[in-house]
């Protein structure tokens, strides 16, 4: 009798834990989820004689409704897959916002013009454009306010004074467009050009008579490819064709030299250049402008020209220098035959930009990897290096309107501080710094940003940028996230990347890989 009520108790025993664990089987196989798997449609493509089948060709239409299911499913699978991480997204998400709250009144970055101060200010409903005279009491003017048209899901482009700063053009465009719309606003309040619009603007700026704009257009493959001029006061439809270009390859854009002597129309393509310029004064009123080429294109050759005092100062790869040098040529002998070497650099280094001033040119370059700016005196030729608080760092030319000047404006960003502004005084060579803003809850003292290089397969050195926590052990143990990008030339820079700091603070190693493909160590 015992034992047949403990063999009934041990079945009982038995049928219980088989249904724990088909249930807990059951569950197992639940938590499974799989990701939504697209149909394959095969699509047939022929180019270079060779067949090219695409089985996902069908995707790239966002108006199919297969597509815009597969995309909700999509989001919703990764809803399901990341719903455990919800506080956590909360917490990075504060965390990176809360790294974004400026402590001090940041004051905005002023640019000088003709005794006026130009500067914009920033605020939830889009950006706003001011002047206000040099040194004066008087009250800050409104140029323009961008709130109405963010409102209305659009932005603007770019904003650009005519030479004698009376009247203002600004390019507006939706949001995702390539084109817009050119806007025009007098300042001295004489003449309304409200209903004064041109459509379809790819890029503009001021001839130096202040009526006329030069404007690009675009094909339907919104290639820029037109040059037109504009007289304020006439219809769009009298527009005058001053250049159109007419291979599909070659993008056409158009710019000033700094000294607004010169109109540039700049035909590119990824491996070419070809420039023709005329006289910024030209009244088209008196007919077409004269087009003057400086060389023709040929394939591998780029050059990119700036004007001071009737000589042509020309960044350019010729001669098989890839990592460009700066040539100069009087107006009068523009051929390439006739350019004239001033400044080149070594095998690791690369011109990145160059900068025109009265007595000098600054260049922008880099060497090792490492941003370096130099300054060129026209006059003696003698070279001296403006010494940066640290070269691990991003750098970029500000606006430098004012070519007699000896003043140079540049930016400074820093992985583990937000951008700097500085200028420099070229003849007394004192380096100021003019704006700049601490992060919020974060001492940058506690971590460290060096640069260290890694052997690939074939024994190349590969520079690598480490950011850490100083009193982080390595030991081979820790998280490491890897970045780095190799192609057309593109730069990895050791800059501020706000979603660095939630990994930074949380013991991770940041590694900026050099590769090849960025040109940090020069073409070759």
């Amino acid at each position: 009798m015992i034992m047949s009520n403990i063999t009934r108790l041990f079945d009982s025993v038995n049928v219980i834990q088989k249904r724990t664990f088909i249930k807990n089987f059951k569950k197992l196989f639940q938590r499974i989820d799989l990701p939504p798997i697209p149909k394959q449609i095969p699509q047939s493509s022929f180019y270079f004689n060779i067949e090219r089948v695409d089985e996902f060709q069908w995707m790239q239409d966002p108006n199919n409704q297969d597509v815009r299911e597969y995309i909700a499913a999509e989001n919703e699978f990764t809803n399901r897959m990341m719903v455990n991480t919800k506080l956590l997204q909360r917490r990075l998400f504060f965390e990176m916002k809360n790294k974004l709250i400026t402590p001090e009144v940041v004051s905005p970055l002023k640019v000088l013009s003709n005794g006026y101060e130009y500067y914009t200010k920033h605020s939830n409903y889009g950006t706003i454009y001011y002047r206000r005279k040099k040194k004066s009491l008087s009250n800050e003017e409104i140029l323009l306010d961008s709130k109405k048209l963010t409102k209305a899901n659009k932005q603007i482009k770019s904003v650009l004074l005519s030479t004698d700063e009376n009247l203002l053009g600004y390019l507006v465009e939706q949001e995702g467009d390539e084109i817009g719309s050119l806007h025009f606003k007098d300042l001295s309040r004489y003449n309304n050009y409200q209903n004064e619009i041109l459509e379809g603007v790819f890029n503009f700026l001021w001839g130096t008579n202040a009526h006329i704009i030069y404007y690009t257009v675009t094909d339907e493959q919104l290639r820029p490819y037109k040059v037109y001029a504009h007289q304020l006061g006439t219809s769009q439809r009298n527009d005058m064709l001053i250049y159109e270009e007419k291979d599909y390859t070659s993008f056409v854009d158009i710019t000033s030299t700094k000294d607004q002597s010169f109109i540039m129309i700049n035909s590119n393509t990824f491996s070419s250049s070809e420039v023709r310029f005329f006289d910024a004064h030209h009244d088209v009123s008196q007919g077409t402008p004269e087009l003057k080429l400086i060389e023709p294109r040929t394939s591998g050759l780029e050059y990119y020209v700036d004007h001071r005092d009737g000589y042509f100062y020309i960044l350019t790869n010729a001669d098989n220098c890839h990592n460009f040098k700066l040539v100069r040529t009087r107006i009068e002998n523009i051929r390439k035959k006739y350019w004239e070497t001033i400044f080149t650099v070594k095998e690791t280094e690369r011109i990145e930009d160059v900068d025109i001033f009265k007595d000098y040119v600054v260049i922008f370059a880099k060497s090792e990897g490492l941003p370096v700016l130099m300054c060129h005196e026209l006059k003696s030729s003698k070279v001296h290096q403006i010494t940066l608080p640290t070269n691990l760092c991003a750098v970029s030319p500000e606006i430098n309107i004012d070519c007699n000047t000896n003043i140079v404006r540049f930016t400074c960003n820093l992985p583990l501080a937000h951008e700097t502004t500085y200028e420099y005084n070229m003849k007394s060579r004192n380096l100021y710094s003019i704006r700049s803003k601490s992060i919020n809850d974060f001492d940058s003292n506690l971590y460290t940003c060096y640069r260290t290089r890694a052997k690939a397969s074939d024994n190349t050195e590969i520079p690598i940028t480490l950011l850490h926590k100083k009193s982080l052990i390595m030991n081979h143990n820790n998280p490491v996230l890897l970045r780095s990008y190799g192609a057309y030339g593109i730069t990895t820079d050791p800059d501020f990347q706000l979603e660095h700091f939630p990994l930074l603070e949380r013991g991770w190693v940041i590694a900026l890989a050099h590769v090849r493909g960025g040109s940090e160590l020069g073409y070759s």
